[in-house]
């Protein structure tokens, strides 16, 4: 019992540290944890070899925060959980009895009350209310993007465990991994000309363009620019999604190997058959923009690399030109 009570008062430990931390220090980083090392981009990358004329690179232009932030809950549940630890190491773990254990047990009893009360509520979404925005300043912010723009998905802490916990989403794991959790890029709807649609690509559906930029209202989201986007083909661009759009739709459509660095589909294809069936999120729009005629230097240089949403966007690149459409040429 003994040293149970001290392994846990020890973990514990270790996870207000982390959190504090996080909450105090690292807030605001690029980056967290032991995670970030990998979302740094090659310097002997495509842009190395690259005219500075042919090099692009992204630029944040856009952020929005469509999730409420809710620090009090995170300081109420350490100060819960340090309290119900604390004091179940002074009743059962340590040598020496306690001459106050009746005070101790209210103690012990409270901690772990309001620590299982505050942290299901925060995980019920009750304490948690979507941002309010008037339809006005909504059709503002989407007005301001542009087809082209990367849209880079940050979550809420508690929004990220709520969907882990009580919906069973494995893939909210990356946003307390890595900067970004999710990528998305604006494009044209293909069979709506002048609607902006995302593609992107998700577990059990594949790459898809299934929501529109109004989806990204009840979500945290930084947009990024690249720099002479003039540059892209557009209908290469319409073509790869078309063809993607052909290839996914189902469970299998999603790289779940490559969302655990194993291996990672052709990300380089220069004609719409080249393209493979399955892409995470970040591969997806590589893939595209490469096809576009950007040539990004996130794109691994083997086969076990991972590509997260932060390195796409933090990462420069080439343009090169891509060959002719068929019946372009």
């Amino acid at each position: 019992m003994k040293i149970s009570i001290k392994t846990a008062v020890i973990l514990v430990g270790l996870l207000f540290g982390y959190e504090v931390a996080h909450l105090t220090l690292f807030q605001d980083s690029d980056g967290w944890a032991t995670m970030a090392w990998i979302e740094s981009v090659s310097d002997d990358g495509p842009s190395a070899n690259a005219a500075p004329e042919d090099v692009g690179r992204f630029s944040k232009v856009l952020s929005f925060e469509g999730e409420p932030s809710t620090p009090l809950v995170d300081y109420l549940t350490l100060a819960s959980l340090t309290l119900t630890v604390v004091s179940a190491w002074v009743l059962w773990a340590r040598e020496k009895p306690s001459i106050r254990a009746n005070r101790w047990r209210v103690v012990f009893a409270l901690g772990l009350i309001s620590f299982l009360s505050v942290t299901s509520l925060a995980l019920s979404g009750v304490i948690a209310e979507t941002e309010k925005i008037t339809p006005e300043a909504w059709n503002e912010v989407v007005d301001k993007l542009q087809v082209g723009d990367v849209i880079a998905y940050r979550k809420e802490k508690w929004s990220a465990r709520r969907e882990l916990f009580a919906k069973g989403k494995l893939t909210v794991i990356g946003y307390r991994l890595f900067k970004y959790g999710h990528l998305a890029i604006v494009v044209e709807d293909p069979n709506a000309p002048g609607r902006k649609v995302l593609f992107t690509s998700e577990s059990a559906k594949g790459v898809n363009v299934d929501e529109d930029a109004n989806s990204l209202q009840t979500h945290n989201w930084d947009a990024y620019r690249l720099d002479k986007w003039d540059r892209i083909d557009l209908g290469r661009i319409r073509e790869g999604i078309l063809r993607c759009k052909e290839k996914s739709g189902n469970f299998f459509g999603y790289d779940f190997t490559g969302m655990f660095a194993l291996w990672n589909e052709d990300l380089k294809p220069d004609h719409a058959e080249d393209f493979g069936t399955e892409y995470i999120c970040s591969t997806s729009v590589v893939t595209l923009l490469y096809f576009g005629g950007f040539e990004s230097d996130a794109t691994p240089r083997q086969e076990l690399d991972l590509i997260t949403p932060y390195q796409v966007v933090r990462a420069k690149g080439r343009f090169v030109k891509p060959p002719d459409l068929p019946g372009e040429e």
